[in-house]
């Protein structure tokens, strides 16, 4: 049997035929197998714009803070980051790894992490940044709107 995905929408209009589908489908499966129901509260996952202004911006920032260059030293930074956000483990051999990133759970399973969390590791990243005497700017929200208008200026 194939595996269903319900979402149920604070205050929807459809959410009493979700929930129905729901047990619907809960009751019509095939009671000589075990299975496994997860029920988890919705968050929107964090957006590109947000990846945008950690990778484009606050690692571009503190990179050429610090001189550091290229791509293997930007996911070291991150990695990094991720560790002092989320917590650090003991990996193989001893060596620390992040508890989790902003892309793969405790269990190493892609799970992107959500709008407010990704909110909270950029004020992360700034606070500790400022530490070290690294000015990170807030991205401007209005970035990609001001971006379109200026493509429609230069296109008129």
């Amino acid at each position: 049997m194939k595996a269903q995905t319900y979402q149920l929408n604070a205050s929807g209009p459809e959410r009493q035929g979700v929930t129905q589908r729901a047990h619907d489908f809960i009751d019509r499966l095939p009671a000589d197998k075990s299975w496994v129901i997860e029920i988890k509260q919705y968050h929107k996952k964090r957006s590109l714009d947000q990846n945008a202004a950690i990778f484009g911006l606050a690692y571009k920032v503190i990179m050429e803070a610090t001189g550091l260059e290229g791509d293997a030293e930007r996911k070291q930074l991150h990695r990094d980051f991720c560790g002092d956000f989320f917590g650090w483990v003991t990996g193989p051999m001893g060596h620390r790894k992040p508890v989790r990133t902003t892309t793969t759970n405790e269990r190493g399973d892609r799970d992107v992490i959500d709008t407010a969390t990704m909110a909270r590791m950029y004020d992360f990243i700034q606070r500790t940044a400022a530490g070290f005497g690294i000015d990170v700017p807030s991205p401007d929200p209005m970035w990609t709107q001001r971006g379109r208008f200026n493509a429609q200026d230069m296109a008129a």
